[in-house]
């Protein structure tokens, strides 16, 4: 007879097919996902009061570059704590949403850093993508629809993610172990109650009664500059933490594509009337355009009573409208067409063929147009980049035969996706506003008749990148000044020394968080020739502040 301490124990085993209950949270210790979500949270805080220094002064430069960075360090940590591989793609946009933060304490064009900012968000977004294979893993995989749906979905997850990553996630209900009676609880439910409405009352009472407020000294605040500052921090901790949660936390199979029918189907009878509809139309374009093309001015003099150069303004923008219409019908028509219905699929392809050829033909028309345009009235920013975008869609639209049209639907987002950044890129290699500037000055007067001269103003007008051009113009000899108006040639000088000395001046520089290379360089350049820009300057009216609608007209 054993002693009874020494009797073997059992652990009571689950039957056969019944599942073992999950194991109960410890109190206190959070979850693998807590911690991550915890994590998540405190880099998101983290990274709101960090943006207040760095991103509350306007225009941003150098300080934008300084976060993405710290945001970049950081979510590569998170991913390494929630231990996921950190991918060549996830790197990749990584790098691609530095790079083009960087370009905002670059390049000084609005235009260009509008499109930065753009094109860092557009990469933040594909990295949510990778990270969390929502809703397909990596960009190779994707359709141009589930680039749309990760666009929306990032954006909804960045606006409201941020309430169940503090209500669900983070497993706050854990750190404080419950107490028997409730009493922890309550105490803090009280103290979150009273504080708020203590600080209200006090301060109300100080501003009140000088001798009550003298106790009270430290209260003494500028609630309008503690707001800012609480919004600014709060906004992008909100935004980051609720974009956190999107990559880390979300669950693909709950936050995929929703598997829903498409409400619309195209059939046979539905792309032979509007693709072939679309060849019949272009077709009568195209041989319009021939007219013109061969005709000459007096054609169009003829047919339309407009000179050439009115002519050409009026068509390039709207031609690079159809072209971008057309991508999207394109685009719709083979995503609402079965997949199981072959024969519909084959007469898509057949008409769109000619479709893209037609194109094609408008495109060149409308590249024609845009140089007959520039001859008239010089090149400006706008036309600049509505060039490129056009040169964009005839990248996507020879990429979209060689995809789409050849049942390869799937590596057609990658070729959109890439050249968009490739043509972004380039531009800021580029330096849009310093070509501009290079272009309108080295405009004559002698030309082509009824062509506009060098228009000052307007290159006066354009960011830092375009000044030290027109201050070595302005105060050198030079053929494009020369042969501008002495309205124009005083009216550039006054709008230079307006915008780059003085106050204007000063609040481009007081902070290093908005250094950008082209701003100081125009800077520098401004001041070094203050003098002479001073004796050639004319006295700013109303009427002179306005830019002549020259050049700078679409």
């Amino acid at each position: 007879m054993g002693h009874p301490h020494s009797a073997p124990t059992r652990v009571p085993t689950a039957a056969a097919g019944s599942k073992i209950p999950a194991a109960e949270p410890v109190p206190g210790i959070p979850s693998a996902r807590g911690r991550v979500a915890r994590r998540a949270l405190l880099s998101a805080v983290v990274l709101g009061i960090l943006a207040d220094p760095l991103l509350r002064n306007e225009p941003w430069g150098l300080g934008l570059l300084v976060w993405i960075v710290v945001f970049a360090l950081i979510t590569i940590a998170l991913v390494r704590h929630a231990g996921r591989p950190l991918s060549s793609e996830s790197s990749t946009w990584l790098a691609v949403a530095v790079l083009f933060a960087a370009g905002l304490s670059w390049r000084d064009s609005e235009v260009l850093q509008a499109f930065d900012v753009l094109a860092m968000l557009t990469a933040l977004v594909l990295l949510a993508m990778s990270l969390n294979a929502i809703p397909v893993p990596g960009l190779a995989l994707a359709r141009v629809r589930d680039l749309i749906w990760a666009g929306f979905g990032t954006g909804i997850g960045a606006a409201t993610g941020v309430i169940p990553l503090l209500m669900s996630d983070t497993e706050l209900q854990t750190t404080l172990r419950p107490s028997h009676d409730g009493s922890a609880r309550r105490i803090g439910k009280a103290v979150l109650i009273t504080v708020p409405i203590l600080l209200v009352f006090t301060i109300l009472f100080a501003q009140a009664d000088p001798v009550f407020g003298s106790f009270f000294e430290f209260l003494k605040l500028d609630l309008d500059v503690l707001l800012s500052h609480i919004v600014i921090a709060g906004f992008f901790a909100w935004v980051v933490a609720g974009w956190l949660r999107r990559a880390l936390l979300s669950h693909p199979n709950a936050a995929g594509a929703p598997a829903i029918p498409v409400p619309l189907s195209l059939g046979a009878t539905d792309v032979t009337l509007a693709l072939g509809g679309l060849n019949i139309l272009f077709a009568i374009f195209v041989v319009v355009q021939i007219g013109w093309l061969f005709g000459g001015e007096s054609l169009v003099l003829r047919t339309t009573g407009l000179s050439y150069a009115e002519y050409a303004r009026r068509g390039f923008f709207e031609l690079t409208g159809v072209a971008g219409l057309l991508l999207a019908v394109l685009l719709g028509a083979q995503a609402l067409i079965p997949g199981s219905d072959s024969r519909t699929l084959r007469l898509y392809r057949r008409l769109a063929v000619p479709l893209l050829v037609l194109l094609g033909a408008i495109m060149v028309s409308a590249g024609a147009r845009m140089s007959l345009y520039i001859q008239y009235y010089g090149i400006s920013t706008d036309r600049l980049y509505a060039t490129a975008f056009m040169i964009w869609l005839a990248i996507v639209f020879v990429w979209l035969g060689l995809t789409v049209l050849r049942s390869r639907p799937r590596t057609f987002a990658t070729g959109l996706v890439v050249s968009g950044f490739a043509v972004l890129f380039a531009l800021n290699v580029l330096n849009p506003d310093a070509l501009v500037a290079r272009a309108n000055l080295a405009r004559s007067a002698e030309g082509r008749t009824g062509a506009a001269g060098p228009d000052l103003r307007y290159v006066a007008s354009l960011g830092g990148d375009a000044v030290p051009a027109l201050v070595a113009a302005l105060t050198a000899s030079s053929i494009a000044v020369d042969t501008a108006a002495a309205g124009d040639r005083c009216s550039a000088a006054a709008r230079l020394l307006d915008r780059w000395t003085g106050e204007r001046g000063a609040r481009r520089t007081r902070s290093w968080t908005q250094w950008n290379l082209a701003r100081d360089q125009a800077t520098q350049a401004v001041r070094t020739h203050e003098a002479p820009l001073r004796q050639l300057a004319c006295p700013r009216t109303p009427d002179q502040a306005v830019t002549r609608p020259v050049s700078g007209a679409r």
